[in-house]
């Protein structure tokens, strides 16, 4: 039996990224591609243990596995570009948040190749302790136990759940459904509740019925520092949403909320009353203009 450690391609070191890179890195020989990221994204991949690419083709080139974790918008690029850089046998996580169609498109980018094609979803934090980070996985269950490998005694549970790709980004898409739109309808419902000096009795509700998303309104600078990624998400899950036959005017408001927000990104501003004057201005405006990608 070979003692080489796997070889696994990261695209991109972000906060989530990174995170589940330094997992894998104690048993694998992680790998990350400085070209056109910024310092920060730099500094994550160094303290996480990751070793830097001089580009694509070297960043792939003898990888076992390539993970792609990245904006929804970009996944199928990134797909595209693992392919012309010479991919051509191994293993593809696609652990982005895209409806099961868009993931099944990915997929379809490989059908030529031996490459094999896993379905991913992460659900929770960036994983840095146990129990609060699992990825779901869909796929052939020869290669979901590779990847399962990959981070067993990591702090990063894995699970798979189906052998048929796009299960995992259907779970993935139905949870950012309830999860992140009921933190936009929270600041919806904030907004409005300073709007008519009635803020505090709404935080008062919210701790009496025990409900911490309207009792801790001190939180939505932090969902606006994330809007900017989840804005994405929104759109992914209302596609998801038509494509089923459901109704998805709910959730195109949670994407202009997030759009709105988006100007915060990874930094949530001081107070919540700037938020609240974002999403003013955005209805005034009747146009996403907040946006900052």
């Amino acid at each position: 039996m070979s003692l080489t450690p796997p070889r696994v391609a990261l695209l991109h070191p972000g906060a989530m990224g990174a995170a589940v890179g330094q997992q894998a890195a104690g048993k694998a020989r992680v790998l990350w591609l400085p070209e056109g990221r910024s310092a920060a994204t730099a500094a994550r991949a160094d303290a996480a243990g990751l070793q830097p690419a001089s580009d694509m083709t070297a960043l792939v080139h003898g990888a076992d596995v390539v993970i792609s974790l990245c904006p929804p918008q970009v996944a199928d690029q990134i797909a595209a570009d693992v392919l012309a850089a010479g991919f051509h046998h191994g293993l593809y996580l696609d652990a982005n948040a895209l409806t099961p169609e868009r993931m099944a498109a990915v997929g379809n980018l490989f059908t030529e190749t031996a490459v094999r094609v896993v379905d991913g979803s992460i659900i929770g934090p960036p994983p840095t302790r146990p129990e609060t980070t699992r990825l779901y996985l869909a796929g052939a269950p020869e290669d979901t136990a590779i990847v399962a490998g990959l981070f067993s005694g990591s702090d990063l549970d894995v699970l798979p759940i189906s052998d048929r790709i796009g299960a995992a980004s259907a779970l993935k898409t139905a949870q950012a459904v309830f999860q992140k739109a009921s933190r936009a309808l929270a600041g919806l419902a904030h907004a409005l509740a300073d709007h008519y000096g009635v803020a505090d009795v709404l935080t008062e509700e919210g701790r009496r019925y025990n409900r911490p998303i309207l009792a801790e309104p001190d939180f939505l600078p932090t969902v606006a520092a994330r809007a900017w990624r989840w804005s994405p998400e929104m759109t992914e899950a209302a596609t998801a949403l038509h494509a089923a036959g459901l109704p998805d005017t709910m959730i195109r408001g949670a994407e202009e909320i997030f759009e709105a927000w988006a100007a915060c990104r990874d930094t949530p501003p001081d107070d919540t009353g700037t938020l609240f004057t974002r999403l003013r201005q955005a209805a005034e405006q009747g146009t996403n203009s907040f946006r900052a990608w």
